[in-house]
């Protein structure tokens, strides 16, 4: 009876604290915040269960399970460091995953006021993915699935940021010409108020074709452009819709147009053919470019985006009221923009 009162005790209540600090950090999702702790605490147990079973294959007074407490005990201090560490690093992603939801809807409603301007296919196909991710990181997030979260939304950080960034660098480029657009179109206004007459003003980023007379608004059109409408007309075949102060050379009906009637304007001008001569002879563009011409104000718009191949369509019934108003000679100002970058953003902001 002696014998069996020296038998150790086995460690029975140390191997189960350590199995539940092993469940409450896995509940605690330590495994996703704190792999390291977790994994550390699982390879503490594993070794305990390991050796226990080693020492229960000894004579019972030989064993001795002093080594299986001692890495039960530092399996529980494992487990409970990975779930102070899983509330600290939920808590720090969750702060970290916020802000970038933030920050990527700010550009999403940046790129959103953009929606005028055409870009590139990879931008756009940029854009859908990175829309896309986004999406499903939001998803993930609201489902409490942080480190699925994070990981979408680090990939829709990628792809947005990029496109935003090289998209406003192109922008702020293309309105560094805002004041002589603002020249142009106030030019355009006084001439029409001293000479008692009609001028036409299509502003390319309103889509837009306003009708002046003696100075003052009296029709707004809605326009649609070239599809590469964003920069002034270079060459033949670019798509783009030229920038410049013309006139209406001529007026087209009765079957002498395919877009039901039209109004050609003098592009190039001798303002447009000073540039393309220069670019030719910098070599900025090639050799064997043409300047291209036949850029008109035309109908069967209506479309709801821009199609044409450098001109401004109206619908046949504003082509109608248009066409009524105008003569040969009517001044026909085409301008990037009547309002600068910043408040159209901020513009957009607040609607």
């Amino acid at each position: 009876m002696a014998i069996i009162n020296m038998e150790p005790e086995p460690p029975v209540s140390e191997i189960k604290n350590a199995q539940q600090a092993i469940n409450a950090a896995r509940n605690a999702r330590a495994e996703e915040y704190a792999s390291d702790a977790f994994a550390l605490s699982i390879k503490y147990y594993d070794s305990a269960m390991m050796i226990w079973n080693l020492e229960n294959s000894k004579f019972f007074l030989n064993r001795d399970y002093s080594t299986v407490v001692r890495l039960a005990n530092l399996s529980i201090k494992s487990a409970n460091e990975a779930i102070i560490h899983s509330a600290s690093s939920s808590k720090n992603l969750t702060s970290t995953i916020e802000t970038k939801l933030n920050y990527l809807n700010n550009l999403i409603a940046d790129l959103n006021t953009l929606s005028r301007f055409p870009l590139t296919a990879k931008f756009k196909d940029q854009v859908s993915k990175g829309k896309l991710a986004l999406s499903e990181g939001k998803a993930a997030y609201d489902h409490n699935m942080l480190i699925e979260a994070e990981q979408k939304i680090t990939i829709a950080e990628k792809l947005l940021v990029d496109v935003h960034a090289s998209a406003f660098k192109n922008i702020r480029a293309y309105f560094s010409n805002f004041e002589k657009w603002k020249n142009w179109k106030e030019e355009t206004i006084e001439n029409s108020r001293h000479n008692r007459s009609i001028a036409l003003i299509i502003d390319k980023f309103a889509g837009k074709c306003y009708v002046f007379r003696n100075g003052k608004q009296i029709h707004e059109f809605d326009a649609e452009l070239g599809k590469n409408w964003i920069g002034d007309k270079r060459t033949k075949g670019d798509r783009a819709t030229p920038e410049g102060q013309y006139k209406i050379t001529e007026k087209k009906e009765n079957g002498r147009t395919k877009y039901y009637k039209a109004m050609l304007i003098d592009y190039p001008n001798e303002d447009d053919q000073k540039r393309f001569k220069s670019e030719l002879t910098n070599g900025t563009l090639p050799r064997n470019a043409k300047i291209g011409g036949l850029i008109e104000i035309h109908g069967h718009g209506g479309k709801g985006t821009d199609w044409t191949d450098g001109c401004v369509a109206l619908t046949d019934k504003d082509i109608d009221k248009l066409f009524g108003m105008v003569k040969t000679g009517t001044p026909v100002t085409i301008i990037g923009s009547s309002i600068n970058l910043d408040d159209i953003i901020k513009n957009q902001q607040n609607q």
